[in-house]
């Protein structure tokens, strides 16, 4: 069973919904932050987090389903386990 798992959330125009994510929050049942990716400028919309347990990220995909995503047909959650060769969810 995996250990680490990276975790990538591809929303657009979802600034402000992701904007508490990227704090520590001890009242969620996840644990962690996301941060910004912005790799080639602003056009970027993507969020990436690292979970060194499992149960760091227990409830973290429920969480992102009950968000008000403004454009939720763009929303893609990826995840990446230690022995996975690719990222998928």
């Amino acid at each position: 069973m995996s250990r680490i798992a990276e975790v990538i959330v591809l929303a657009q125009d979802a600034d402000e919904v992701m904007e508490p994510l990227t704090r520590h929050d001890d009242t969620r049942t996840w644990n962690g932050a996301f941060s910004e990716m912005r790799p080639g400028g602003n056009w970027g919309f993507g969020w990436g987090a690292e979970f060194v347990r499992m149960h760091s990220r227990s409830g973290l995909l429920k969480h992102l389903e009950s968000l008000p995503w403004p454009r939720p047909e763009t929303v893609q959650v990826l995840i990446h386990d230690e022995e996975d060769d690719c990222f998928g969810l």
